[in-house]
């Protein structure tokens, strides 16, 4: 055994060949960083020429593994995306990975010690067996940095996924399509109970990913419940107490009435729920209520968001007139406080023209928030993620949504908004305004949200507000530059 050990020495170092050549500093040195690339490269290569047999044999069994695993799955994406997307989504899963990672890590920095073990450092010179140090400790680092970095990778949205999206019941899509409503809270010290500040109800084919945006204003009067509706008991002819009695305050009047509601946690979004199916004809499969705050943080943990500011925006209210702060048009990379401005800023403004302006601030972040910013800020994303979602989407559904996700990139963006002249917020028409959804909804599923020679379906230009356009503060906005074209609209990229 002592024979063959100096032997496979030897057959290392090239001693006692008969080439004195092959054992000279120069040779040393290069075969000694030629041990730290095969382990880099293949790991337990090393160890499996000039090592412990079985150990490189069992390190090398593993990367192949691990290499056809990644082939796999890669393959796996092109036939069946949804299938993977929901194994990535799955908590175990996650765990499961994250204990890999740190295991294949351990394994991997062992085996670059052990490799610079076996090329005995120490027997080249000061100056090589530096390099050799450095190389190698540059190597253990990278490895054991980048399982630091995919780790909390996994583990951010596992935390994010068992703290969010707890509920189990699913729903399953109508008339091959998913509406889902997207609540953006506002709440504070000063409010009573919550007042939701925006409303969208994204209505997406199932198949296809298409997606056509529904804003409804909060001022909306006389919202209809539908018939099985706990409130209809008490608003029969519609929510119809007055002034007061706007969309946005049927969160405050439902949550007064939790009898209505005994099964639910949330009767105040219960009641906004049954109200905007009214108002709309369409059954909400799911909700998503965004708190503001929370929105601010995604925004800032991911850097930012590039936004095409078409007009000045004012970063005060009523209360804040002296503060004469602005964003200023042009194409502008915003933070999460400023972001929040350009969605929720009504002062030179209107709340329709805001509503314009919330779409197209999705449109932004649906465009950026790629798979690789995703990643790379994931911690970012999960600690803002924790305080910016309330959902009743269940975690077994992720994967098929981010599928629909996908699939919706690249592809157009149609949006209905009601508001003035074409729908009278006081007293609107909901026959008229549930046939505006159904085609827009049609128009989107025949070709893609492309542009329709309708008649009924009026031109941007044609849903501005009179008398309420917001301007740039010298009073002059073109149309193409107005918020508002993104509320009615058959592609929401160009309007924005």
């Amino acid at each position: 055994m002592g024979r063959q050990a100096g032997r496979r020495r030897a057959t290392l170092l090239g001693r006692g060949t008969q080439d004195s050549h092959l054992d000279s500093p120069r040779v040393r040195f290069r075969r000694a960083l030629a041990l730290c690339a095969m382990t880099v490269v293949a790991p337990g290569s090393v160890q499996y020429t000039v090592g412990r047999r079985w150990v490189g044999a069992t390190a090398l069994a593993v990367w192949a593994l691990l290499l056809v695993l990644t082939g796999f799955l890669v393959w796996k994406v092109q036939t069946d995306r949804s299938a993977v997307l929901s194994s990535l989504t799955d908590t175990d899963v996650l765990l499961a990975a994250r204990f890999g990672v740190a295991l294949v890590a351990v394994g991997w920095i062992a085996l670059l010690v052990d490799a610079w073990r076996l090329a005995q450092p120490f027997s080249l010179n000061l100056a090589r067996g530096a390099v050799i140090m450095v190389v190698n400790t540059a190597l253990v680092v990278g490895v054991g940095a980048s399982a630091v970095v995919a780790s909390q990778a996994i583990d951010a949205p596992r935390q994010v996924i068992q703290e969010v999206f707890t509920a189990t019941k699913t729903s399953e899509p109508l008339k091959g399509r998913y509406n889902i409503l997207l609540v953006g809270s506002d709440s504070g010290p000063d409010r009573t109970g919550i007042r939701p500040d925006s409303m969208t109800v994204a209505s997406i084919d199932a198949d296809t990913g298409r997606t056509v945006l529904i804003s409804l204003p909060r001022n909306l009067q006389n919202v209809p419940f539908r018939k099985d509706s706990p409130m209809s008991t008490l608003y029969p002819n519609s929510y119809n107490c007055g002034s007061e009695c706007l969309l946005n305050a049927v969160y405050t009047a439902g949550e007064g009435r939790k009898d209505l509601y005994p099964k639910s946690k949330q009767p105040g979004l219960e009641a906004t729920i049954d109200a905007i199916e009214g108002a709309t004809d369409l059954t909400i499969n799911y909700h998503v209520v965004v708190n503001l705050k929370g929105f601010r943080s995604l925004i800032d943990a991911v850097g930012g968001v590039e936004v095409d500011v078409k007009t000045r925006i004012a970063m005060f209210g009523d209360t804040t007139v002296y503060k004469q702060k602005y964003i200023e048009p042009g194409k502008q990379n915003l933070n999460g406080r400023e972001a929040l401005w350009f969605a929720r800023s009504r002062y030179m403004s209107d709340d329709f023209a805001r509503m314009g302006r919330q779409k197209c601030l999705m449109k932004y972040m649906a465009d950026q928030l790629s798979p690789q910013k995703v990643v790379l800020n994931a911690q970012g994303i999960a600690s803002s993620s924790k305080q910016l979602l309330r959902t009743n989407i269940p975690a077994k559904e992720l994967g098929q949504f981010a599928d629909l996700a996908l699939k919706s990139r690249g592809e157009r963006i149609a949006t209905v908004s009601l508001v003035p002249p074409e729908v009278n917020v006081v007293t609107p028409d909901f026959a008229q305004i549930h046939r505006k959804i159904a085609k827009a909804i049609r128009k989107s599923e025949a070709n893609g949200g492309g542009t329709s020679s309708d008649p009924d379906s009026p031109s941007p230009d044609e849903s501005k507000n009179p008398g309420t356009e917001p301007t740039d503060g010298t009073g002059a906005a073109g149309p193409k530059d107005d918020p508002m074209d993104a509320n009615t609209t058959d592609d929401l990229t160009d309007a924005c």
